[in-house]
C-alpha cells in the first residue's frame, strides 16, 4: 500500500511538471503556444529582457476552471524593459508575475492589454513602475482592457510621468458606429485590489489613473465593477477616475492624498458607494466625488481632510450643472441623482456644492433637476466658506431631507444642526446615529435591481471601517 501511494504521488508530481513549459524568448513562447493544452502553464524564466513583444494567443481555448497560464518563474523576477509589451488575446487565459520597469522607449501603444477578442481572461500580480518614455508628451496607457468579462487584480502601477491614463477600458465599436446614439457591447470587467501610486504629467488633462470608456462610446452600458483599489499621490490631473459610460459600480476603493476627484464625467446610472477619501496634502487640490450626467447614485462614502474646495468643483461632493446644447464631450446636467448617507468631515468648505458649472465653454448653464440630498452628515468644515452646502443657480432644483451638520454653517431647511457630542469616533472615523429612511433605501435598491443584488439598510446607511483598505492588502505580493 505504501509503495502504491508513493508511486501515485510521484506520477501526480510528474504530470504537474510535464504540464509546464519553460520559455525565455518571444520565439520560444510562440512555439509553446502551438502545443499548449487546456489547464497547462507556460513559465517564463527569471531574468531581465529588453524589447520583448509578448503575444499570449494560444490556439487552444482554455476553460473557466482550467485556464491556460503564462507566468513568471518567480513573481517579480521576470523584468521587461525598453519597449516590451504584453497582449492577452484569447479565452480563459491568465498572465501573472511580470514586472515592467525603468525608463521605457515605448512611446505609443499599451504596456499590457487585453485584445478586443479576449473573454474571461485575467492579468494578476504584475507591476509597471517608472516605465515612462523620455518624452513626457508621448501618450500611452499602462493597461488597456478590451474584450468581455476580463479581470485585472492585485497589480501595481507607479511612476507614470507622461500623458495618458494608467488604465483604460475601451469599448469595441462597429464600423458604422454612431457616437451619441449607438451603444457598444457591454463588457462586465472586474478591476480590483490594484495599487495606483504616484503619477504626474506635463499638462493638467489626460492623466487619469483610470478612465472607463470615452466620449464617443459614453452611451454604452458598461456594467464594470471597480472595487478595493488604492489610489495614492495622484498629481495635477483633476480626475483620478474618469467614468465615461453607463451602469458602472465604484465601491470600497480608498483615495489617499490625491490632487483630483472621483468623477462621473459621462454616462448615467452609475453607483459610487462605500469609498474612503482622505486628502491632507498641503497642495490645496484634493477633491472628492464630482457628479455629472443623470441618474447617478452616491451613498455611504466617507470623505475627510479634503482641501480642494477653494475651487467649487473640487468640493468633497460636487454636483455639476450641464451646458445648453451640450456636445458629447461636454456637460450634461446631473438630473435625478441621489446623494445620501455620506459623511464629509474635517475638510475645507463648502462641503457640498450644487450647480457648479464649467464656464470655459462659453455656453449657458442648465441647472440639474430633481437632486435629492438625504441623511448626509457634514462635520467640522473650515476655510473662508464653511457652509455644509452651497447652492448655485436655481435653488428649487434640490430636495434636502434629514441632513445633519456640526461645526459649520447652513441656512437651508433639511439641514439640521447637531451638537458635537453627538458625533462619536468609531475606529478613527466620525459617526452619528442616523435615522433609517425606508423610502430612500428602497429607491436605492430599486436602482440596484439592474445589477441583480440588493443591500441591507446597514450597508446603505453605515460606513464600514473595513472598507477603508490598507495599502498592504492591494497590489503585487512581492513588492511590500
Amino acid at each position: 500500500m505504501q509503495l502504491f501511494c508513493f508511486t501515485f504521488i510521484f506520477l501526480v508530481n510528474l504530470s504537474i511538471v510535464s504540464a509546464q513549459t519553460m520559455v525565455s524568448s518571444a520565439e520560444e513562447l510562440k512555439n509553446a503556444l502551438t502545443k499548449i493544452e487546456v489547464g497547462q502553464t507556460i513559465v517564463w524564466k527569471n531574468g531581465t529582457y529588453r524589447d520583448i513583444k509578448i503575444n499570449f494567443n494560444p490556439k487552444t481555448i482554455g476553460k473557466e476552471k482550467s485556464p491556460i497560464i503564462l507566468k513568471a518563474e518567480t513573481a517579480g523576477k521576470v523584468i521587461f524593459t525598453g519597449n516590451s509589451q504584453l497582449l492577452v488575446d484569447g479565452k480563459y487565459l491568465q498572465a501573472e508575475g511580470f514586472y515592467f520597469e525603468g525608463k521605457s522607449t515605448l512611446e505609443k501603444g499599451d504596456v499590457m492589454a487585453f485584445s478586443t477578442n479576449s473573454f474571461k481572461c485575467r492579468i494578476t500580480n504584475c507591476a509597471v513602475k517608472n516605465y515612462g518614455p523620455a518624452d513626457d508628451l508621448a501618450n500611452n496607457n499602462w493597461i488597456s482592457i478590451q474584450g468581455i468579462r476580463n479581470e485585472i487584480d492585485h497589480c501595481y502601477f507607479s511612476g507614470k510621468t507622461n500623458q495618458g491614463p494608467y488604465l483604460v477600458v475601451r469599448y469595441k465599436t462597429a464600423d458604422d458606429f454612431v457616437p451619441g446614439s449607438d451603444n457598444a457591447p457591454s463588457t462586465y470587467h472586474h478591476i480590483h485590489h490594484n495599487y495606483f501610486g504616484y503619477r504626474t504629467m506635463p499638462t493638467d488633462n489626460g492623466g487619469e489613473d483610470m478612465r472607463i470608456g470615452d466620449s464617443k462610446t459614453s452611451f454604452t452600458h458598461g456594467f464594470n465593477i471597480i472595487e478595493y483599489n488604492y489610489f495614492e499621490d495622484h498629481r495635477l490631473e483633476p480626475e483620478v477616475i474618469s467614468n465615461k459610460s453607463w451602469d458602472n459600480i465604484y465601491r470600497f476603493n480608498t483615495f489617499m492624498n490625491n490632487d483630483g476627484s472621483m468623477v462621473l464625467r459621462h454616462g448615467q446610472k452609475c453607483f459610487v458607494y462605500g469609498n474612503y477619501f482622505s486628502g491632507k496634502t498641503g497642495r490645496n487640490m484634493s477633491g472628492g466625488i464630482r457628479v455629472i450626467n443623470a441618474n447617478q447614485t452616491i451613498f455611504n462614502n466617507y470623505l475627510e481632510n479634503l482641501e480642494g474646495a477653494v475651487q467649487e468643483r473640487k468640493a468633497p461632493i460636487c454636483v455639476m450643472s450641464g451646458l445648453l446644447q451640450s456636445a458629447l464631450n461636454e456637460y450634461y446636467p446631473a438630473d435625478s441623482s441621489i446623494i445620501a448617507y455620506n459623511i464629509v468631515a474635517n475638510s475645507v468648505g463648502p462641503a457640498i456644492v450644487l450647480g457648479e458649472g464649467n464656464a470655459s465653454k462659453g455656453k449657458e448653464f442648465v441647472d440639474p433637476q430633481n437632486i435629492l440630498l438625504a441623511n448626509n452628515v457634514v462635520y467640522n468644515i473650515t476655510g473662508k466658506n464653511n457652509e455644509a452646502v452651497k447652492v448655485m443657480g436655481n435653488k428649487t432644483s434640490y430636495v434636502f431631507i434629514n441632513n445633519l451638520y456640526a461645526l459649520c454653517s447652513s441656512n437651508y431647511k433639511g439641514f439640521e444642526a447637531v451638537k458635537t457630542k453627538e458625533i462619536k469616533k468609531v475606529n478613527g472615523l466620525n459617526s452619528i446615529e442616523q435615522k433609517e429612511n425606508t423610502a430612500i433605501i428602497n429607491r436605492i435598491n430599486a436602482r440596484l435591481l439592474i445589477h441583480h443584488f440588493q443591500l441591507t439598510s446597514k450597508e446603505i446607511m453605515q460606513f464600514n471601517p473595513a472598507w477603508r483598505i490598507a495599502k498592504a492588502n492591494v497590489g503585487v505580493n512581492w513588492m511590500k
